[in-house]
């Protein structure tokens, strides 16, 4: 066969390989469409669980914009919360650091590698496995942190703004939530559309919705790993729904961080009067 007609033939098998691979993100976000809300949260904790962090990138830290963070909005001997703490990274610097620090994460082996982390280090920390959702917390604290834009990893705008609204009820007065969300913009919003229908016509009990990526990752099993990427606005009308207002933004590409406190027309408007040393 002459370079010409491979070349030739080469070309040819393009535009079916096109197709073959459009009807294959066509049947996957159809498939994505029929899961159950505890089905896709099966894929989001099998993608944390495939993720490994060794000694070196746990003991890499904070980064300089999240050290920043810290110095400015925290106090050190703070209590904090670490939603998404993972195999460490975050939570054993703020150990380290002087913090009184919580972890919370629903990936097994990501919470037993942070264990470890602490251990070895001679830290203590307490370390939850679970959603942040799901767990009951088990008293205030002077922050929460959503690490490494997990609050992107919840689906369904509805369950965010409620797990913001947790988050609020679990600060003492004066508290702050610092958080970074994924905010490219999506590709192909057209099968998200598509994975919406397939939801609806199947009753599953979640909606997808516009930012929303699904990928497959199991191919044995309908497993798929999930992202929500911000639109202009979107993630502030969230924060607005739950309570909050952001009093600091910092412009990363790609993944913005925040700091959020309670709207002044909602802290303390029980009345309470509670402080930052008076936790249940």
């Amino acid at each position: 066969m002459t370079r010409a007609v491979a070349g030739l033939v080469g070309r040819s098998m393009m535009v079916p390989g096109r197709l073959l691979a459009r009807a294959a993100r066509v049947l996957n976000h159809l498939a994505a469409g029929t899961l159950t809300i505890d089905g896709l949260r099966a894929g989001i904790e099998r993608t944390w669980e495939d993720f490994n962090a060794g000694d070196n990138e746990v003991g890499a830290g904070l980064t300089r914009v999240e050290e920043e963070m810290v110095a400015r909005f925290l106090t050190r001997g703070d209590d904090l919360l670490v939603a998404g703490c993972g195999p460490g990274r975050d939570l054993v610097a703020l150990a380290a650091g002087g913090y009184r620090a919580t972890g919370i994460d629903p990936a097994r082996r990501g919470v037993a590698i942070c264990r470890r982390q602490l251990e070895r280090r001679g830290l203590k920390a307490d370390v939850i496995e679970g959603f942040f959702e799901d767990v009951a917390l088990p008293r205030r604290f002077d922050a929460i942190i959503f690490s490494g834009c997990c609050y992107s990893f919840i689906p369904e705008s509805r369950r965010r703004r409620a797990a913001l609204r947790k988050a609020a009820d679990h600060l003492v007065p004066g508290g702050r939530i610092l958080l970074d969300y994924m905010n490219e913009p999506p590709a192909h919003p057209a099968l998200i559309r598509l994975t919406r229908l397939m939801a609806i016509v199947t009753r599953s009990d979640w909606r997808p919705e516009q930012g929303d990526i699904l990928l497959p990752i199991d191919p044995a099993r309908p497993l798929f790993s999930y992202e929500h990427r911000f639109a202009p606005g979107e993630f502030e009308a969230e924060a607005r729904a739950a309570g909050l207002t952001v009093v600091h933004r910092c412009e990363i590409p790609g993944a913005p961080m925040v700091v959020l406190q309670r709207a002044p027309e909602s802290d303390g408007a029980d009345g309470t009067g509670t402080s930052r040393s008076d936790r249940s």
